[in-house]
This record gives C-alpha cells, sequence and structure tokens, in this order.
C-alpha cells in the first residue's frame, strides 16, 4: 500500500501507551498524511497579499493590520500543517490509532459498524466551488458504550486502499462511494 512507513518509522509514545490501553496488539504500520492542497494554496494568496503590502502598501494601521494578520494566518496554518504530518494512522493487529495534533483516536477492529464513501460538494452561490470525499467509519465507543464516527480523507495516502484494509481487518463492507477518484 502506497504511504506505508518504513521499519524504522515508530509510532510516538503517546500513540502506543494508547494502543496498549485499548489493547491493540502489535505495531504493524503507519499510513501518512498529507497538507490540503487548497490550504497550501490560500497560504500562498495570503502570503502574495502580505508581501505585496510590505513592499507598496499603505504605511497605516490598516496595512500593518493586514501584514499581521496575514501572516499569523500562514503561521497558524503552518503549525497545524507540521502537527498533521507528523501523525497519521497507526495500523495495529487488533485495530488502528489515528494522532493528528493533539487528537489521539484509537478504534478496534472489532468496533466497527460499517464504513461509508462520502462525496460533500462545495459551491458559491449556485456555482460548484470544489468537493470534498471522505470515509466515516462508525464504531462503537469502549469508554461510553455509544455509537461514535471518525472520517478519514484524502489527505491520507491510498485513502482507498486504506478504505479496503480496514474493510478487510473488521468484516464490514465500504457501502456509499467507494472511488475518491471518480466524484
Amino acid at each position: 500500500m502506497a504511504g506505508t512507513s518504513d521499519p524504522t518509522d515508530t509510532p510516538a509514545p503517546r500513540v502506543l501507551a494508547r494502543a496498549a490501553r485499548e489493547n491493540l496488539g502489535g505495531f504493524e504500520r503507519r499510513v501518512r498524511r498529507r497538507p490540503g492542497l487548497g490550504g497550501a494554496l490560500a497560504c500562498l494568496v495570503i502570503l502574495v497579499v502580505v508581501m505585496n503590502f510590505v513592499v507598496n502598501g499603505p504605511e497605516n494601521v490598516w496595512g500593518r493590520g493586514v501584514v499581521v494578520v496575514g501572516l499569523l494566518i500562514v503561521i497558524t496554518w503552518g503549525y497545524v500543517w507540521f502537527q498533521r504530518v507528523r501523525g497519521g494512522l497507526y495500523l495495529f493487529s487488533e485495530g488502528f490509532v489515528d494522532a493528528a495534533g493533539r487528537r489521539v483516536v484509537a478504534v478496534a477492529w472489532s468496533e466497527i459498524r460499517s464504513i461509508e464513501g462520502q462525496n460533500t460538494q462545495f459551491a458559491i452561490g449556485s456555482l460548484p466551488a470544489g468537493n470534498a470525499f471522505a470515509y466515516e467509519v462508525a464504531f462503537t465507543a469502549r469508554e461510553t458504550g455509544q455509537e461514535a464516527a471518525w472520517r478519514f480523507n484524502t489527505t491520507y495516502d491510498d485513502v482507498r486502499g486504506l478504505a479496503g484494509l480496514i474493510s478487510r481487518r473488521s468484516g464490514v463492507p465500504v457501502s456509499g462511494l467507494t472511488d475518491p477518484y471518480r466524484l
């Protein structure tokens, strides 16, 4: 499966601790995440505007405000991007742990109830502006016994292969849309 890790790519201690607490077995591999293209393009546009204000912009409070706010947005997105890329989906013999930033979700294969492919389309007024694809995994949370959902989208390498792997291991078929590249 594309995007899987090397044997040297071990999980962070918090991921291993969560997997041990949930009895998810031994670590097998990591599926990496990549940053979204939309966010990167938005940051590039913001950087162009900020640099334009630095070079040619008005020397007043509004011009300086645009520069400060623009730089704060780009720095925040960069921080989130690094946190997201450092995490990923860690596959264990009895389940998986998803770590991104401070969020850590652990799900055992036996807890999974459904896997559904979903497409969300965005529009500005009545003009189509884009779409997003994600698989939603519904499972029963061990701590509360209630139904919960976890979504993984195309920021994961080989999202379709990952959905198939989760389906095979959990014994739950994928429903809904199954191909993120044929929207």
